[in-house]
């Protein structure tokens, strides 16, 4: 019953521990990468898991240490953690420094979206709107679906800037051809 328990608490605080020191070498390799590739190596790195191992372990001793913490009960099937008044404090101490260790390595990832956020080498988006007197719609926010309904038949007015050059359907084939020089001035006359 107490090895259950004892592995039940490691395995609870060490992925704790473990996730707060991925939080923190992450944020080092992307907020400041010069220093993470000279200091962190392969002995820091197994110093920073050994560190976690032991926390690990010392936190999960202390309740497996004590005689009559853990229980079996039979009819239960099951260990129980046996709650008596003068344990309640220290139960509710281990949960608060594990809701603390979780806190932290929000807070560190929270940090580090900022950070990201800041030095974006994109700009936002922003539509500049199209140019438009008699909903021909030109410039540089056009679509283009104004110039496929103007080509279609559908245009009334002046050509738009963007298709001049082009002539509308006329003729019953359908077919499109560039205007000859002549026909182009007359066109940009109007």
């Amino acid at each position: 019953c107490k090895v259950i328990a004892f592995l039940g608490v490691l395995s609870c605080f060490h992925t704790a521990f473990m996730l707060f020191c991925v939080s923190v070498t992450r944020y080092l390799a992307i907020a400041h990468h010069r220093f993470y590739t000279k200091r962190l190596t392969f002995w820091t790195c197994l110093a920073v898991i050994c560190m976690v191992w032991t926390l690990s372990v010392a936190m999960a001793f202390p309740p497996v240490l004590d005689v009559g913490t853990y229980s079996f009960i039979r009819e239960e099937d099951q260990c129980t953690f046996q709650h008596r008044s003068f344990r309640a404090n220290d139960s509710l101490g281990f949960m608060l420094l594990l809701a603390l260790i979780l806190l932290a390595t929000q807070l560190v990832y929270l940090k580090l979206i900022f950070f990201v956020h800041d030095r974006r080498k994109m700009k936002p988006v922003q539509f500049v709107p199209a140019v438009s007197q008699n909903w021909t719609f030109h410039g540089p926010g056009a679509s283009g679906q104004a110039a496929a309904n103007w080509l279609a038949g559908f245009g009334r007015g002046p050509t738009p800037p963007t298709l001049l050059g082009i002539r509308q359907n006329s003729n019953a084939a359908g077919r499109r051809r560039l205007l000859v020089l002549d026909e182009y001035k007359t066109e940009k006359r109007i």
